[in-house]
């Protein structure tokens, strides 16, 4: 069974659970920091890494607390749910496994590069309302700024602090090629900004352009879309609608993503339409 196959158990999973017995996103969020590993209570940064730790748990909670509030009065997006959210942060935990495999990495503790990119993916759609940003990073400087509390309160450096705000508003679809692009000219290396934003960006949409997902996806997405523009909601259901994802937003650059097959998933598709 490859890795791919893994997370896309692991998906499914999540899809089956959502209706009636969810888990909720901290214990995703949890699940995900088992197989990453500890933070190494004996490293330099151990206490920085704590700090994020823990601001990751708070977010991850505060995510499930809106979120189950917004569906009990109806106003929880039919994509952009606590269920996004958590697919989301499995499929980031699947690229840095992959990546750690590339590079022959057997840590068995989470780095803090990994560690900002897994708080970072989970508060990435805080507060979501299933509008579109009319501006650049609109919807996500909003979802930065629910969270920046509970970054504050756990005592974050400000350093992390920034970092977390550039990876979040780097998940708007609008800059994703530009970003893409940037990461071209350097060799991958998690500890530069613009390789932590590309990869959350992958995670974002990993699970959308997986032929297995396609259509529910692209269905919830639409019927938030319908609300407030019902033409480009038809749209996202036609071919053209699915090759211009694919064409512009699905972009794999990191190695964990080429060796996932993803770049040639995409490429399949593309040429089937």
């Amino acid at each position: 069974m490859t890795s791919l196959d893994k997370l896309v158990i692991k998906i499914n999973y999540l899809n089956s659970i959502w209706a009636n017995s969810w888990i909720g996103v901290k214990d995703v969020f949890e699940s995900c920091l088992e197989r990453l590993g500890p933070v190494d209570s004996t490293a330099k940064d151990a206490e920085r890494n704590f700090t994020l730790l823990n601001a990751g748990l708070s977010v991850a909670n505060f995510i499930e607390y809106s979120g189950r509030k917004m569906a009990r009065d109806n106003r929880e997006p039919n994509y952009h749910s606590r269920l996004h959210t958590a697919v989301a942060i499995e499929c980031l935990t699947a690229l840095i496994v992959e990546q750690r495999r590339i590079d022959q990495n057997n840590s068995k503790t989470i780095a803090t590069n990994e560690l900002l990119a897994l708080v970072a993916m989970t508060a990435h759609d805080a507060g979501h309302n299933g509008t579109r940003n009319t501006t650049i990073c609109q919807l996500e400087a909003r979802s930065f700024d629910l969270i920046e509390p509970l970054l504050q309160d756990a005592q974050c450096d400000a350093h992390d602090i920034y970092s977390i705000k550039r990876i979040i508003w780097s998940t708007d679809p609008a800059l994703y090629s530009g970003l893409h692009r940037g990461a071209a000219a350097s060799a991958f290396n998690l500890n530069y900004p613009v390789w932590q934003a590309v990869i959350c960006q992958e995670a974002d949409i990993l699970a959308s352009a997986l032929p297995q997902f396609e259509e529910e996806l692209t269905r919830e997405l639409a019927s938030e879309w319908r609300k407030l523009d019902p033409v480009s909601a038809e749209g996202l259901l036609s071919a053209r609608g699915r090759k211009y994802f694919l064409t512009h937003f699905a972009k794999f650059s990191t190695p964990a993503s080429s060796s996932l097959g993803l770049q040639k998933i995409v490429k399949q598709q593309l040429a089937s339409l």
